[in-house]
């Protein structure tokens, strides 16, 4: 079987390093978005929610806009939610069917990232709770 896409892409580490960028980002646009349909929240109601545009809502969505750790949390707030982050080595990550691994088997696999079905998100959403 010949090299992949992922593999010529991974190959250097200035490659590798922008990679696991585009997965981070993917990953976390995909936990906001389940989020939304979890909640039933549209993209005018997070907006709304947020005071914002429903545009820059769909610019943070699609990649755009540039996601800060403050700008995800304000969305997570909006969504009743709170982030916990993890991380782990990226030789850990890799032997276990982290990122790279599971890109490399997708069929779907692009720089941008479609996704891998089904796979393990290690970033994780707690439920915010109420405190009276």
């Amino acid at each position: 079987m010949g090299e992949t896409f992922v593999d010529k892409l991974t190959a250097t580490p200035e490659g590798k390093r922008g990679f696991l960028q585009e997965c981070a980002i993917l990953e976390v646009t995909e936990l906001i978005c389940a989020l939304m349909d979890q909640k039933n929240v549209s993209r005018a109601e997070l907006a709304k929610r947020l005071s914002k545009s429903k545009g820059y809502i769909t610019q943070l969505l699609d990649g755009r806009t540039n996601m800060t750790v403050r700008t995800i949390s304000d969305v997570l707030w909006a969504l009743d939610c709170s982030a916990q982050v993890s991380a782990r080595p990226l030789a850990a990550a890799s032997s276990e069917g982290g990122i790279t691994e599971r890109a490399k088997r997708s069929k779907d696999a692009t720089l941008a990232g479609s996704g891998t079905p089904g796979r393990e998100r290690p970033i994780r959403f707690r439920r915010r709770t109420k405190t009276a």
